[in-house]
């Protein structure tokens, strides 16, 4: 039996890689901050580990490799479109904010997704926190021209809040990208 090490050796370590970060976000206690996305994380892990496993043990399994793969990215992807359209229900007490600024996180060479930063309180007490929503640089700019902003927050869990009340780009683009992976899921299991 021949093995591809090359192919293996990349679902390896892409399964590798999701399984110790779902484990990493279960151990530390995490998972309560965004829990439909802790379960993309678990789904990624799960399919590319369920993947590895059929690729290196089933010869002759490359359409249900592929389709476990495409599986997997496409419920990350859902759960982050799902974690977006969650927020814009569970986030709907408003209160005015002190904008602190914005953290950035690269996604690579095409964009940033900047998570606005603010202080505020709700109900007597002081919170100080990074946004579930990323927003773009125009809005970045807007919102430290007017120094406070009214931010949206969920009044059970009044440390999660947004900054405006809309789907945004972000959550658009991944839900074509969950369909798009459950499709070609779907085709590779029908016809290829």
């Amino acid at each position: 039996m021949g093995f591809d090490l090359g192919a293996l050796a990349a679902l390896f370590f892409v399964a590798l890689f999701f399984d110790v970060t779902a484990i990493a976000i279960a151990r530390r206690g995490n998972r309560r901050d965004a829990p439909i996305v802790f379960a993309g994380i678990v789904a990624m892990a799960l399919g590319f580990t369920l993947a590895f496993a059929l690729a290196a043990f089933a010869p002759g399994s490359d359409r249900c490799v592929a389709a476990c793969a495409l599986l997997a990215m496409g419920s990350l992807f859902a759960c982050i479109a799902a974690n977006n359209v969650h927020a814009l229900f569970a986030c709907r007490a408003s209160v005015e904010a002190e904008y602190l600024g914005c953290e950035e996180v690269p996604t690579g060479q095409v964009t940033t997704l900047r998570y606005p930063v603010c202080a505020y309180a709700f109900q007597g007490t002081s919170y100080r926190g990074r946004s579930v929503q990323s927003i773009g640089a125009r809005m970045a700019r807007r919102m430290s021209a007017a120094g406070t902003w009214p931010i949206y927050l969920d009044p059970r869990r009044p440390a999660i809040f947004i900054v405006r009340r809309g789907v945004s780009l972000v959550a658009l683009i991944m839900a074509a990208m969950s369909i798009a992976g459950f499709g070609a899921a779907l085709y590779v299991l029908a016809f290829a």
